[in-house]
């Protein structure tokens, strides 16, 4: 796809609303074109900035008043209703529901969801790591780089896994850490920010056959995504988690 073609894909790609193939192309286009990667980073930073800006302000006191009076007094209702009420209201409540079975609403973001398919299109991606390394001392100083922030980066090799390398990715508008393990013929994503930035559901969670586990080590939030059996998953999830709490990064 040329530029032009990819283009007008980039809003759809930022809200992770484009189907693998066309999400892998965009990627790719992404890592070549100066313009439109920095385009997203603008576009990124101006979400960041909305999601933090409070937009919501109080009712002036004189209204809130007004409207409290209003609620509080009793209307009289009508001794006697026109025949035709009935009807007109029956018919307005069809055309009510008629309009909200064709339209949907805007719904708040799926993080969870985001964190499956971010870690679908790495596997499929020609580029699943900026930095390959299996050794903590090279992974997290390139992430400390790259991140406000600076992750624990477990090794867990004598625990059957194998620390693979890292890279920086993305849930919403908001830069995460995204550690990649090796566990057999399986691979582990594990994504990492701090625990105040924000705070998802805890409870373990299947989307197209990988399984999603999110958990708290010390001051951040890490979220597991891998198509691992759950038990097995869990079992990393405990491991890693351990390492992490402890302060070694070293397994």
């Amino acid at each position: 796809m040329t530029h032009d073609e990819l283009q007008p894909l980039l809003d759809a790609w930022l809200d992770h609303e484009l189907d693998p193939g066309t999400a892998l192309a965009v990627d790719e286009h992404l890592r070549d074109c100066g313009p439109c990667s920095a385009w997203l980073t603008e576009r990124r930073a101006l979400l960041g900035q909305l999601q933090l800006a409070d937009l919501r302000y109080p009712l002036p006191p004189q209204l809130t008043a007004r409207i409290a009076t209003q609620l509080g007094t009793p209307r009289r209702r009508p001794a006697v209703r026109e025949p035709w009420f009935g009807a007109l209201a029956a018919g307005l409540i069809a055309a009510i529901g008629g309009f909200l079975l064709g339209h949907s609403w805007p719904q708040a973001p799926d993080r969870r969801a985001e964190l499956v398919g971010a870690s679908v299109r790495a596997q499929l991606s020609a580029h699943p790591m900026d930095v390959l390394s299996s050794d903590h001392h090279t992974v997290k100083p390139w992430l400390s780089t790259q991140l406000p922030f600076s992750p624990p980066v477990p090794e867990l090799t004598d625990q059957g896994e194998v620390l693979l390398g890292a890279r920086v990715d993305y849930l919403g508008s908001m830069r995460v850490a995204a550690l990649v393990y090796q566990h057999g013929h399986h691979q582990i994503n594990v994504y990492i920010w701090p625990r105040a930035a924000m705070r998802l559901d805890t409870r373990p969670g299947t989307l197209d056959g990988y399984h999603l586990l999110i958990t708290q080590a010390g001051a951040f939030t890490a979220a597991m995504v891998s198509d691992l059996s759950a038990a097995e998953l869990a079992a990393f999830r405990d491991r890693w988690r351990a390492h992490a709490e402890a302060g070694g990064d070293r397994g």
